[in-house]
């Protein structure tokens, strides 16, 4: 990276610690079992973003086909603490869009009683602005993919968490108006599976400057390609927990 700068909600980022900043807004998608042992379960990724005084987290629905909705949880950094969240927004049915695989969950209640969850929220403040391609400097998507996750409960009581951080460029927009299609600028050497959920920053030039903005969730993953949810479609819906309207 060539530039000095990239401004993240008008915050001046050092290039050296650019991907670091954007890698930082992801976190495991974590469900609570009843099981004395196995605590958890890891479905993935999950974005977790903040809309004016709400804290949301965003998967997608097939993340959670078979699991009680009212367990997913979010995971302490110590991986003492697993709160649940206090309300879910998803669509009833499932159309041609991917669109409707977005599931927004509520974790307000939980990050104002303990505090230190809210760091990880991406305040989500705009959307980026339509830019041409030739203004779109690169691209990241970060999140948890399975085998990369080390969860040795039963006899070390060991979880041991592996993000993985994909750079990646622009490609040729799908028909689905919903999504995003993006290139890996290098073929993935993992296997994506648990990607889904996984956030996505786009770095552009703006006014003159690097300008990094969150760009979407993925909702598929290949080694070739990756498909995000355009972020003014998660925030449509996150909006709705603000005025309190149901989608």
């Amino acid at each position: 990276m060539l530039f000095g700068s990239t401004y993240l909600n008008g915050v001046a980022i050092p290039s050296s610690s650019i991907s670091s900043a954007l890698a930082h807004y992801v976190t495991n998608l974590a469900l609570f079992n009843d099981d004395p042992v196995f605590r958890i379960s890891l479905r993935g990724s999950a974005t977790p973003l903040r809309i004016k005084d709400r804290f949301l987290l965003a998967c997608c629905r097939h993340q959670l086909d078979g699991y009680d909705l009212e367990k997913v949880g979010l995971l302490s950094r110590d991986g003492k603490v697993l709160v649940t969240s206090a309300g879910v927004r998803h669509f009833v049915h499932h159309t041609e869009s991917d669109f409707s695989d977005l599931v927004v969950f509520d974790f307000t209640a939980p990050c104002l009683e303990h505090t230190s969850l809210q760091d990880r929220f991406f305040h989500l403040t705009e959307i980026p602005p339509g830019a041409p391609s030739i203004e779109t400097m690169f691209l990241q998507v970060a999140g948890y993919p399975y085998n990369d996750q080390k969860y040795e409960l039963e006899e070390k009581n060991h979880l041991g968490l592996v993000k993985r951080k994909v750079i990646c460029d622009l490609a040729p927009p799908p028909a689905d108006d919903a999504l995003q299609r993006l290139k890996p600028a290098e073929r993935l050497t993992f296997e994506p599976d648990g990607m889904s959920g996984a956030s996505a920053f786009t770095v552009q030039w703006v006014s003159g400057k690097p300008t990094a903005y969150f760009a979407g969730m993925v909702v598929r993953a290949g080694r070739e390609d990756l498909y995000i949810l355009k972020s003014g479609y998660i925030q449509a819906v996150m909006q709705t927990f603000v005025s309190d309207v149901t989608p």
